[in-house]
């Protein structure tokens, strides 16, 4: 299976990153790097990323939203597929397998997008809401050259 990055974007994250990278190291296929982009926090995001079982590199820009510390975590990556992650959501563990091998099969398909639930930390006793389609960007998983293009 072909390799893939994935950027986050995070502002004032410090409280959710640490489990979002739990989740991303989680991935039955390992990411060849993740691109972490602190998009101006006043947090201490540095350290609540230490320790982090996955390849990690922290790029640091003033605040210009999750857009700009997207593409800014884009180009900093090589991989030929790239995944997208914001910092407070969460991966189940086959998510990126599932896709690459869709991608795989099908070489004229530019990205995929999976279905997407939220969860309710705060509220455990409460069922979890379905699943619907998420075209967002923790859902997505797109070929390089769409990025370039």
């Amino acid at each position: 299976m072909s390799g893939y990055g994935v950027v986050i974007p995070a502002f004032n994250a410090s409280t959710t990153i640490a489990e979002t990278l739990q989740s991303v190291a989680a991935q039955t296929v390992r990411a060849e790097l993740v691109v972490i982009v602190d998009d101006g926090s006043t947090d201490d995001l540095a350290s609540a990323i230490v320790g982090a079982d996955l390849p990690v590199k922290l790029l640091r820009q003033d605040n210009a939203g999750p857009g700009s510390a997207t593409t800014r975590g884009i180009a900093a990556l090589s991989t030929p597929f790239v995944a997208t992650l914001d910092a407070d959501d969460l991966w189940l563990p086959t998510k990126i397998e599932a896709q690459l091998a869709y991608l795989e099969r099908s070489p004229q398909t530019a990205g995929v997008f999976t279905h997407q639930r939220n969860f309710r930390h705060d509220q455990p006793d409460l069922p979890d809401p379905p699943a619907t389609p998420g075209w967002s960007r923790t859902t997505m998983v797109i070929r390089r050259e769409v990025t370039e293009a």
